[in-house]
């Protein structure tokens, strides 16, 4: 990429990971001693692929869900949602960020019966986004536990029927800029939508009650991606394809979390929730009736979201 990534795209990504890794910790769940079933069709020389089996509903890998790619904090300290460490990021130049999780996927080989082998992590690579492990050598019986978002965070309404609920889309549908000070200062506001769709009134209440207090008084990092987001377009861990399965290093491709050092953190104001009642049975056209489950058990939570640049004062909100 030839440019550098635009501050409405650095504040639509941090607002995504904000609410998909922080705001809904709480809704991760667990699946486990999952079997690992060949894929001979994607398999070359020296590289297997297996993908998980389940007939969960919803899937752990429908759009916007996935595999968790993060270990949690330590104590659950909200002043320190990720475990940082001291490395570098994927261009190699020093950071201070995120590794690949340790322990939120573990993959066995062997009877499940009796446990299995716990298999190292540098002899696989997992692709998060579908669910599949990747490695040069070929397992016996190998079986896989995982944690797995349950609630699946999207930021276009195209992707909202791709999942089961419960989803949550992340609509920013506007934009006013305004000084704020004398000089250069200058204020983004944006406008922004969570539309949250259901199974039942109890998972819609908590999820509402959870993104709302995420927001109230809230404030959340505002990342600059110098070397882009989490995962690569493959689902793995950024970096990783690149590095090798055998020769991985955690310390040398971290999700790098230095901030946009002339623009403040990002801020909620005026946040609403309400819920949205729509008719189960909805008419499209003269002879079509549509049955919407989506619009069974929907909110919408709205609020402000605005961000101070200060480039001209030379002021570092980092």
């Amino acid at each position: 990429m030839s440019y550098e990534m635009k501050l409405l795209r650095k504040e639509d990504i941090s607002l995504y990971l904000y609410i998909k890794d922080i705001v809904l910790r709480d809704f991760i769940e667990t699946e486990e001693e999952n079997p690992l079933q060949l894929m001979p069709e994607l398999c070359g020389i020296d590289s297997y692929v297996y993908s998980a089996v389940t007939d969960m509903i919803p899937a752990p890998t429908e759009r916007g869900r996935g595999w968790v790619y993060f270990d949690p904090p330590s104590g659950g300290s909200p002043c320190q949602p990720y475990p940082t460490v001291s490395g570098l990021n994927g261009d190699g130049d020093p950071a201070f960020g995120t590794p690949e999780q340790t322990y939120m996927v573990q993959v066995y080989d062997g009877d499940p019966s009796i446990s299995g082998s716990l298999v190292d992590p540098s002899r696989y690579m997992i692709d998060y986004v579908d669910g599949r492990i990747i490695t040069p050598t070929k397992f016996t019986a190998p079986f896989v536990t995982y944690k797995w978002n349950y609630v699946s965070v999207v930021d276009e309404w195209a992707a909202v029927q791709a999942s089961d609920p419960p989803v949550v889309v992340i609509d920013m549908h506007g934009t006013d800029k305004e000084g704020y000070q004398l000089g250069g200062g200058k204020k983004s506001v944006r406008k922004v939508d969570l539309h949250v769709f259901a199974t039942d009134p109890a998972e819609r209440n908590d999820i509402v009650e959870t993104l709302y207090d995420s927001l109230f008084n809230r404030q959340c990092a505002l990342y600059n991606f110098p070397t882009g987001s989490v995962l690569d377009y493959d689902g793995t861990f950024y970096g990783r394809r690149e590095q090798g399965v055998t020769s991985y290093n955690k310390l040398t491709y971290l999700f790098d979390r230095e901030r946009v050092s002339h623009v403040s953190s990002l801020f909620f104001d005026g946040v609403v929730a309400r819920h949205v009642n729509l008719p189960i049975v909805m008419t499209s056209g003269k002879d079509e009736i549509v049955l919407s489950d989506l619009n069974a058990y929907r909110s919408k939570v709205s609020f402000t979201m605005f961000t101070y640049d200060d480039r001209n004062n030379l002021r570092n909100y980092s």
